[in-house]
C-alpha cells in the first residue's frame, strides 16, 4: 500500500546466515548485518499491509561478501608454497647440520687416529732406542779406554772417528728418548758455568769427517775468542746436532755449510745469535711454519734420501723454548736455508762465581745448600741489567707502542693484548710490577687484578689500571679489586712515571719491612694482607722443621703448596733474602734464643737448629748477630 506505507510491516531471512524469518524494525525499515563472514548469501524480504495480508511475492537479493586479501585462494596458494619452500630449507639445514657434525666427527677420529699413531710411533722409537743404548754402551766404553792406551797417531785418528762416530749415533737415540720426555714435559733446564764458544767450536768441528766424506765445505765464524756464560751443554749440543745433521744431510756435494756465533743487543739485552747457513735445496715457504711439528717430513728430490725420523727439528725448538730463546728460519728453493737460534746471554763472571762459593761453602753438601748456590745464581744472572721490569697489559696496539716507547729507558718492557695473554706473561716473566687497561677482551682489567691479588704466587705484584672512566664508583670498584694505583685517561706521562717509581720504591720499603720484622722475631709476625699471611706461613714451616738439618727450599714448597720456583721468587720479592737465607736467618734466631736461655753447648744448639756442622753454624752466626754464639750466651748471661 503506497497510500499508507508506514503502517505496513516486513519480514526477511537471510540464507546462509539463519533459516528462521526475522521482523524488519518497524520505524526504520533498516535491515543490518555486522561482519558478515565471506561467502554468498541470499537476503529474502516480503512484506504485509496494514490489514495483515502478506503478500506471496518475495523480494530477493543475491549479496557475494568478498574475503580479505590474506584469505583469498590466491594468499593460500602463497601459504602452501611458502610452507614448502620452509620444509625444504629446514631438511637442507639439518642435512647440513648432520653433514658437518659427521664431518667434524670424523676430523676428531683422523686427529686421535694420527694422535694414536704418533703415539705408536714414540713408543716404538722409546722401545727401540732403550735397546739401541745397552751395544752403543759396549761400544762406546771400551773405544774411550782404547784411545787413553793408543800410541801409535794412526790409530788414534781411527779411535776418534769411530768414537765420534758413536757418539753420533747416542745422541740419535737420546733424542727420540728426549721427545718422548718432552711428551710428558719432563725435560728441565740445567745451566753450567762453560766457554760457549770453545763449546760450539768442538761441536761443530765433530762434524769435519762427515764434511769431507760429503765433500762439503764446514765453516766456523765468531769475533768472539771466549765467553764464559751459564747454559745447558747437553741441550745445546743437542740444538746444534740436529741443525748441523739437517744441513749435511740437504746439501749436496761441493756445498758449504757455516756456523756463526754472534752477540746481539735487543731491548737492551745482550743475546747470544748461533747462525747454522747451508747452501742447500732450500724450503718451500708453505713448508716453513710446519717443519717445526713432530713427524713432518717434506717431499725431496729423489738424489736425497731421508733417513730421519721427523723429530729433530720439534725437540731443537723445544730445548730453544727451555733456555728461554727463539728459533727462526730462512729459506729459499734452490739457494739454501739458515736456522737463527737466539739465548739469552746469562753473565757468569769469576767473580760472581766466587762470591756464590764463599756465600756456599763446598763442604757443606747438603742438597739445600746446593739449591741455593744454583738459586743465587739464577738471581745474579736474571737481573743482569738493574733496570726493573714491567708489563703492559692494553689491548691499543699504539697506546701499548707510546707506552713501551716512553718506558723502554727505564724498565725492561713485556707486552700483552689481552687480559688472558696478560695472565700468562705475569705467570711466566712475574714482573716487578703491572700497568693495565681496563676495558680489555676476554678478561678485563679489574677481573685480571682481582685475580692477581687473590693467587699468593704473585699478590705482591703492584698494579696501575689504567682507564677512560673517571667516575668515583669506577675508582672505587678497581681500588675494591685490589689495585694499587687507578690513573684515568687522558694523564701526564710524567705522573705515571712517577706513580711507577713510588709504587717499587714502596716494594723496596716493605722488603726492609719484612727483613727488620725477621731480625726481630719470626713468630711475632701479625696476619694482615695475603702477602704477610704468606711470610707468617713461610715462618711456622721452617719453626716446625727448624731442628731437621734436612728441611730444603724443596720442602718448604711443598709445605706452602708452591713450586719451589715460585717460593724462591716469592720470598725474594717480600724480603729480599733468598729462601736459604730466609730458612737459615729463623734457624739462628732460635739458636739465639736457646744460647739466651737454655745450659746447651754450642755445639748441641747447633745440632738442635738444624746445622750438620757448628763451624758453619758458628760462621753463619757471627755473620748475623757480629759476635761468636759462645760470647753471645755469656753476655746474655750476665744481663740477666
Amino acid at each position: 500500500n503506497y497510500f499508507n506505507p508506514e503502517g505496513d510491516r516486513y519480514m526477511y531471512m537471510l540464507e546462509g546466515l539463519s533459516t528462521d524469518w526475522l521482523p524488519v524494525d518497524a520505524k526504520s525499515h533498516e535491515i543490518v548485518f555486522n561482519s558478515l563472514n565471506p561467502g554468498h548469501y541470499k537476503l529474502r524480504v516480503k512484506a504485509a499491509n496494514r490489514d495483515g495480508v502478506w503478500s506471496n511475492n518475495e523480494g530477493i537479493l543475491e549479496i557475494t561478501i568478498q574475503p580479505p586479501f590474506w584469505k583469498t585462494n590466491t594468499a593460500f596458494t602463497f601459504y602452501a608454497f611458502l610452507l614448502i619452500v620452509v620444509l625444504i630449507a629446514a631438511r637442507k639445514l639439518l642435512q647440513r647440520r648432520e653433514q658437518l657434525k659427521f664431518s667434524l666427527e670424523h676430523e676428531r677420529q683422523e686427529m686421535q687416529r694420527l694422535h694414536d699413531l704418533d703415539m705408536m710411533k714414540v713408543k716404538f722409537f722409546t722401545n727401540v732406542s732403550h735397546e739401541f743404548r745397552t751395544p752403543l754402551t759396549l761400544i762406546l766404553t771400551p773405544i774411550d779406554r782404547l784411545i787413553k792406551k793408543a800410541t801409535d797417531p794412526h790409530q788414534m785418528i781411527q779411535f776418534q772417528l769411530i768414537q765420534r762416530n758413536g757418539k753420533r749415533l747416542m745422541n740419535l737415540v737420546n733424542q727420540l728418548l728426549d721427545f718422548k720426555k718432552l711428551e710428558v714435559h719432563d725435560i728441565k733446564l740445567n745451566p753450567s758455568k762453560g766457554d760457549i764458544i770453545s763449546f760450539t767450536k768442538d761441536t761443530v768441528l765433530s762434524f769435519s769427517d762427515l764434511s769431507d766424506k760429503k765433500n762439503i765445505s764446514l765453516v766456523f765464524h765468531t769475533p768472539i775468542e771466549h765467553l764464559e756464560t751459564l747454559f745447558d751443554q747437553d741441550k745445546l749440543e743437542k740444538i746444534l746436532f740436529n741443525l748441523l745433521s739437517n744441513a749435511f744431510k740437504f746439501t749436496l756435494e761441493k756445498g758449504v755449510v757455516s756456523v756463526t756465533l754472534n752477540i746481539i743487543n735487543e731491548n737492551y739485552d745482550r743475546l747470544i745469535q748461533i747462525e747454522v747457513r747451508d747452501t742447500g735445496i732450500g724450503i718451500p715457504q708453505d713448508k716453513l711454519e710446519k717443519i717445526f711439528e713432530p713427524f713432518f717430513q717434506s717431499d725431496l728430490p729423489r738424489s736425497i734420501v731421508n733417513v730421519g725420523s721427523g723429530i729433530g727439528l720439534s725437540i731443537t725448538k723445544e730445548f730453544v723454548k727451555i733456555h728461554g730463546g727463539r728459533i727462526k728460519v730462512d729459506s729459499e728453493v734452490g739457494k739454501g736455508s739458515c736456522f737463527s737460534v737466539i739465548l739469552p746471554l746469562l753473565d757468569a763472571s769469576e767473580e760472581s762465581i766466587q762470591d756464590n762459593t764463599l756465600a756456599q761453602p763446598i763442604e757443606d753438601s747438603d742438597s739445600d745448600q746446593m739449591n741455593a748456590l744454583f738459586d743465587e745464581t739464577v738471581d745474579k744472572h736474571s737481573g743482569k741489567t738493574k733496570k726493573k721490569s714491567l708489563l703492559l697489559i692494553e689491548d691499543n696496539d699504539d697506546f701499548r707502542f707510546y707506552l713501551k716507547d716512553n718506558l723502554k729507558f727505564l724498565y725492561t718492557i713485556h707486552q700483552a693484548r689481552n687480559g688472558v695473554e696478560g695472565w700468562n706473561q705475569i705467570l711466566l716473566v712475574e714482573p716487578d710490577l703491572i700497568v693495565s687497561d681496563i676495558m680489555m677482551p676476554e678478561l678485563n682489567g679489574i677481573e685480571l687484578c682481582t685475580k692477581i691479588k687473590s693467587d699468593e704466587r704473585i699478590s705482591h705484584i703492584p698494579v696501575i689500571l689504567l682507564t677512560a672512566r673517571s667516575s668515583e664508583e669506577q675508582r672505587l670498584e678497581g681500588f675494591k679489586a685490589g689495585a694499587d694505583d687507578y690513573i684515568t685517561k687522558p694523564f701526564n706521562f710524567e705522573v705515571l712515571e712517577a706513580r711507577i717509581n713510588n709504587l717499587l720504591k714502596q716494594r723496596e720499603k716493605s722488603q726492609r719491612t719484612f727483613r727488620k720484622t725477621l731480625e726481630v722475631k719470626s713468630s711475632e709476625l701479625q696476619i694482615t694482607p695475603l702477602d704477610v699471611k704468606f711470610i707468617e706461613n713461610a715462618v711456622k714451616c721452617v719453626e716446625k722443621n727448624v731442628s731437621s738439618p734436612d728441611f730444603s727450599v724443596e720442602d718448604l714448597g711443598m709445605e706452602l703448596g708452591i713450586s719451589r720456583a715460585y717460593v724462591f721468587k716469592k720470598i725474594l720479592a717480600l724480603t729480599g733474602k733468598t729462601p736459604l737465607e730466609f730458612i737459615r736467618t729463623i734457624r739462628l734466631q732460635h739458636a739465639a734464643q736457646l744460647l739466651e736461655k737454655s745450659q746447651l753447648s754450642v755445639r748441641e744448639v747447633a745440632y738442635k737448629v738444624g746445622f750438620n756442622n757448628p763451624k758453619y753454624f758458628t760462621r753463619y752466626f757471627k755473620e748475623q748477630f757480629h759476635v761468636l754464639p759462645s760470647d753471645y750466651a755469656s753476655s746474655k748471661k750476665k744481663e740477666e
